[in-house]
Parts: C-alpha cells; structure tokens; sequence
C-alpha cells in the first residue's frame, strides 16, 4: 500500500473517532454516563499530554535549555547562575507534596506570587484603568468616528457610564450636613445607573459567550451531518 492509501487511511479513521467521541459528549443530554466520562478523560489526557509537550518546547526548551548550553559555551557566566536559579525554583516546586520539605516550595510560591501580583497591578494599570480614562476623555474619537451628532451622543454615553461605574463601588461613612447629602444624593442615583450599565454590559458578555457556543454546537452537528453524508455516498 502506497503513502496517500495509508493517508486516507488514517484520515477516514481519524474522522471516524471524531464522530464517535462527539457522539459520546451528546450522550450527557440523556444523562450522566460511562461514554460521556470516557470522552472526558480522553479530553483531558490528550489536552495534558499536549500541554506537556508545549511546555517542554516553549518554555524548558527555548527559555532554559538551550540558553544554558549558549551561556555555557560562551562563558556567560551571569546568564548562567540566572538560569540555575531559575531552574532551582521550578524544582523547589516539586517538593510541595511532601509535608517535611514542602517549605522550601513555599520560597517558589512566594517569588511566583509576589512577580504575579506586581504584574497584575502592572497591567490593571496600563492595560485597563489608564486606557478606559483616555478611552473615556476621547469624545473626539468617537465623533470622528460616528460623526458629530451620534459621536457626540456616544462620548457622553460613555464618560456618563464609566463616572456611574465607579460611583456604584463608592463606599464610605455618612456624614452630616447638606452638603453630605447632596453627594450621597449624588452617588446613590449616579451610581445606580451605573449598575445598569454594569448589567448591559454583562448580558452583552452573556450573548457574546452564548453564541460563541451556539456557533460550536452548529459546527459539531454540521460536522457529524456531514460524516453521515460521506458515509453513505450523498
């Protein structure tokens, strides 16, 4: 048998579990069963072992490996103590299942934590809060945009929202006076528009999210319609 006989082959074949393993995870609708839970644990060891190999290629590979052996052969001597120190606390690690040496995983934890945490805060900043104020100051953008009429009615939309956003997570004591009032005043009728905003904006999250998998459910059932289709010739 020649190369493209053993091709198709194994492309009929890889088909033909496609569709048994998809009619399987249709099975849950019936209820909870072994064929279902085969299925899954199929998913789940394919998606580990390829994420191990991912990450032996991406990340032990690329980033320590073969920098290792550069530094190494290059007498890069501070590249290397950087990589060893990487490379002892990715093993330190494996010691947090044991009980009498799971302390020194915890040096690992709290390096990954207290990187994590700095690049959260980070990226909270310069991701998000500084580009939604200049997103939020920009009704320039949107008139060009939109053009003047509708542009401007949306900039407005938007400083509006995002000032009732942050007014809905303002907490702080009452205090006395007219003044006090006037702002609770302020903040509790601003700030409950801004929950309507909070709850548009998840229901379109919600839509969003629903036809993504709506879309992923025609595909399978387009996919299994078009296996039958082959199967008998149509």
């Amino acid at each position: 048998m020649d190369t493209q006989g053993i091709a198709s082959i194994l492309d009929a074949a890889g088909m033909w579990v496609a569709v048994v393993l998809t009619l399987f995870v249709f099975s849950y609708l019936l209820g909870e069963n072994a064929f279902y839970r085969l299925a899954e644990h199929i998913f789940v060891g394919v998606a580990v072992g390829y994420a191990m190999v991912v990450a032996f290629h991406t990340i032990l590979a690329s980033k320590l490996v073969t920098p290792a052996v550069e530094a190494l052969s290059n007498g890069d001597w501070e590249r290397l103590l950087l990589l060893l120190i990487s490379l002892i606390l990715g093993l330190l690690l494996l010691t947090k299942p044991l009980k009498s040496l799971s302390w020194l995983g915890s040096l690992s934890v709290a390096v990954l934590l207290g990187v994590g945490a700095a690049l959260a805060i980070g990226g909270a900043l310069l991701g998000t809060l500084v580009p939604q104020v200049d997103a939020t100051a920009d009704v320039t953008r949107y008139v060009a945009r939109y053009g003047p009429r509708l542009g401007l009615f949306s900039g407005i939309v938007v400083l509006v929202g995002t000032i009732g956003v942050l007014l809905h997570f303002y907490f702080g004591a009452r205090r006395e006076g007219w003044l006090a009032g006037l702002r609770d005043g302020l903040v509790r009728t601003w700030g409950g528009l801004g929950r309507w905003f909070i709850l548009v904006a998840f229901a379109a999250i919600l839509a969003t999210t629903f036809m993504s998998r709506l879309s992923l459910l025609v595909g399978r059932i387009q996919f299994l319609l078009d296996s039958m289709r082959g199967l008998v010739g149509g």
